[in-house]
């Protein structure tokens, strides 16, 4: 109880730069998670999993501005969704190696928006990000 208090409090506290880390942070977790699952032969518990780090990618996929960069949305659009198939098919063939494929994505996303971050300068970071609301749900 007192560590949803806490994660709730963080979340609606972060800035839009660090929500977008978490939402990454949450589709690789449970993407982790699934891959785990899977290998035991946990379907149930893998396919809970891959739902929630889908849902994850899906707030990535929907927090993506087209009226900011539009060549590098569409390709973030691309990787992200090559992530999401790759968990589905996952998901559906009960095959480790795809959970993988996310997996590399999330991280190489995870990894430049952390350089990226080092980069801008503080008015920036405020721009925009995951809805707090859906935040709130997931954690």
């Amino acid at each position: 109880m007192y560590n949803n208090e806490y994660l709730e409090s963080h979340v609606m506290t972060a800035p839009p730069h660090q929500l977008h880390l978490m939402v990454v942070g949450g589709a690789i977790r449970h993407a982790i998670a699934g891959k785990e699952a899977l290998q035991e032969k946990n379907y149930e518990q893998s396919h809970l999993a891959l739902s929630k780090s889908r849902e994850f990618i899906t707030e990535l996929l929907a927090g993506l501005d087209d009226e900011r960069a539009p060549e590098m949305i569409e390709s973030l659009r691309a990787l992200f969704a090559f992530a999401y198939k790759n968990l589905a098919q996952a998901d559906i063939e009960h095959k480790p190696e795809l959970v993988d494929n996310a997996i590399r994505v999330l991280e190489l996303h995870k990894e430049t928006w952390l350089e990226l971050i080092e980069k801008l300068p503080e008015e920036h970071q405020a721009s925009s990000g995951p809805s707090k609301q859906f935040l709130g749900k997931l954690v």
